[in-house]
């Protein structure tokens, strides 16, 4: 541990005391910190979402109505759903591949879409 000089003291003097007050302050909100980040957790839950720190994890398996259900009516890239799903994009791909054209259709621009769901720009056309 260095030598703390007596200008370096007084700095941390005034941070100590200002960081005092401000927990000070936030100790009466804190029960509604609290309360968000249960029912952030509780809403993430439900919906098996996956953490949104940053981490994007090789080993997470996808289920179908995470896919299905972050799709909808629009064309992915397997890169933009990956990250739409905080996955890893080979995961993604081999999803997609695991049910094309059971559940799901590449389309000739390396996007996907859900099998039935066609673009307004093209319905009635044959793939």
């Amino acid at each position: 541990m260095q030598k703390v000089s007596t200008r370096q003291n007084a700095v941390l003097d005034v941070l100590d005391v200002q960081i005092q007050e401000l927990e000070t302050k936030l100790q009466k909100v804190q029960p509604l910190i609290d309360e968000l980040a249960n029912l952030k957790r509780a809403r993430a839950a439900l919906l098996n979402e996956r953490g949104t720190t940053g981490g994007i994890r090789s080993t997470t398996r996808l289920t179908m109505e995470e896919v299905v259900h972050t799709m909808g009516d629009k064309s992915w890239t397997p890169a933009d759903l990956a990250e739409a799903l905080s996955v890893d994009v080979n995961t993604v791909r081999s999803h997609l591949n695991r049910y094309k054209d059971e559940r799901y259709h590449k389309n000739g621009d390396n996007t996907w879409r859900l099998l039935g769901e066609e673009p307004e720009d093209d319905q009635g056309e044959e793939d």
